[in-house]
């Protein structure tokens, strides 16, 4: 059954284990916005009469909960996504995977495969690749307003996406860094079966996912040593580097106006990582091209993040474009109904050109 705005939250929660997957896709702070007096009126009428918690209508709300249901649909109704479990590929991700926690909660949710569609590997067209990771302040994966959104849209906008879903506290640092350097690995090895371009992968990080991102492309080398060293596997550097980044109001320094709680949440407050994990100073002439953008409004990752990263950049002559737009705040995804709507548009106009 295909969920619509016309059936209510509780027919959608009484299909088989839905609540505990959208607890993963979703989240439990969005369903506790629905009163349970409302709970069996359809959502086009919820979503007129409650007010929004964000600014802009209830009808946000309602959205990321029925992109969050029919990815869910996608994944265990029409097999036609998968969540590969990356630290044990042998197996998909599950929702026993999830109680277990830790690696065995990592995955990565994949596009529709070449077969699902078909088509043969060799019949496909070669799509530009972007692995999304949603933010969340290393306290946890936000899927519903970075993860799933996004991920439609770039699809729609021709991309073959992949969602990543990496550890967070308590685990630290460089966990969700190898997280990233799995999915990219992957990623490379398979990308004939989703019809991608194994040498053009984006990585897109909201946030905290911004600086999982951008600290992935200072790092991947070591990462890629650590990881041959835990595994037992011989991880090839060249196959992590990302070919282009894409940084939503990104959390990079841990030195000055940063986002104490990525900080504590990443390192356990250890002080002696904070240069060492502040992008700024770890940019190299080898990083990636980038785009990048915040809202000038934004009071919880301040602005001055992406302003110095983007002179880091300058001075190591990185191809790269700064977009700051005047109202969003923080977290503010698509941005459909606010000044930086239009961010969506420059992004691909700088991407699809380096």
């Amino acid at each position: 059954m295909g969920f619509t705005r016309y059936h209510s939250l509780q027919e959608i929660l009484d299909a088989p284990q839905m609540e505990e997957y959208l607890q993963v896709f979703f989240s439990k702070d969005q369903l506790a916005l629905f009163p349970k007096e409302m709970r069996n009126l359809p959502l086009a009428l919820v979503e007129h009469e409650l007010p929004s918690p964000w600014e802009g209508g209830f009808f946000q709300v309602v959205n990321q909960l029925l992109d969050a249901v029919h990815t869910i649909q996608d994944i265990t109704v029409r097999n036609t996504r998968r969540c590969i479990s990356l630290w044990d590929q042998e197996t998909d991700w599950t929702l026993e995977k999830e109680r277990q926690g830790g690696r065995a909660s990592v995955f990565l949710l994949t596009p529709e495969h070449t077969q699902a569609c078909g088509q043969t590997a060799e019949q496909s067209i070669k799509r530009p690749a972007v692995i999304l990771c949603p933010g969340g302040g290393y306290e946890q994966v936000c899927c519903s307003g970075e993860g799933n959104p996004m991920m439609n849209y770039m699809e729609a906008k021709g991309y073959a996406v992949f969602l990543l879903r990496y550890q967070t506290a308590p685990a630290r640092y460089p966990a969700p860094q190898e997280d990233l350097a799995l999915a990219m690995q992957y990623v490379r090895e398979h990308a004939q079966e989703y019809g991608a371009d194994a040498q053009n992968i984006m990585l897109m990080g909201f946030s905290a996912g911004g600086h999982l991102c951008a600290s992935f492309a200072c790092f991947y080398k070591e990462i890629a040593q650590k990881l041959s060293q835990k595994t037992g596997k011989q991880i090839a550097w060249r196959m992590l580097r990302p070919d282009k980044l894409c940084l939503a109001y990104p959390v990079v320094s841990f030195l000055e106006e940063c986002h104490e709680g990525s900080f504590a949440a990443l390192t356990g407050a250890d002080e002696s990582m904070r240069e060492a994990l502040s992008i700024e100073k770890q940019v190299t002439d080898d990083f990636p091209p980038a785009f990048l953008w915040t809202c000038a409004d934004d009071d919880c990752v301040p602005p001055s993040n992406v302003k110095r990263l983007a002179a880091a950049l300058k001075a190591h002559k990185i191809v790269h474009q700064l977009c700051i737009y005047p109202s969003g705040g923080h977290g503010c995804n698509l941005a459909f109904g606010n000044s930086a709507r239009g961010w969506t548009k420059e992004m691909l106009t700088f991407i699809n050109q380096v």
